[in-house]
């Protein structure tokens, strides 16, 4: 019996098999954990999203906000933000952005490279 519990290993671009592909729907949350890191997952406009849980403003978990039309916004401090772009949208004077990760659709399943965009 091995000491640690392993996650899926990464392929050779660093990507890490999340979920299937079909799990993932279109503005609706889905959390997975890749890499050690809580995970969003969601489609907007047809294009998969990857976001990191954790609220920059104040670590709150997103994931138990609310997703409307590209937007998501912190059940805490009602922070809302763009999820193609990882901007804050309100309040729109203070310099917070989402932690997004690079993300891909290979042979049905969803894959997370769990380095935050820069």
């Amino acid at each position: 019996m091995p000491l640690f519990k392993r996650g899926p290993a990464a392929d050779a671009e660093g990507y890490i098999d999340a979920i299937a592909a079909g799990d993932v729907r279109e503005d609706e949350m889905t959390t997975v954990r890749v890499g050690g890191k809580k995970v969003i997952l969601t489609r907007h406009d047809g294009r998969l999203v990857a976001i990191d849980s954790a609220c920059p403003h104040g670590a709150a978990d997103l994931s138990e906000g609310t997703l409307r039309r590209g937007k998501l916004c912190c059940h805490e401090h009602d922070y809302c933000f763009d999820v193609a772009s990882g901007r804050l949208v309100w309040p729109d004077d203070e310099p917070y952005r989402l932690r997004r990760y690079d993300v891909k659709e290979e042979g049905g399943v969803v894959k997370v490279r769990p380095t935050p965009i820069r």
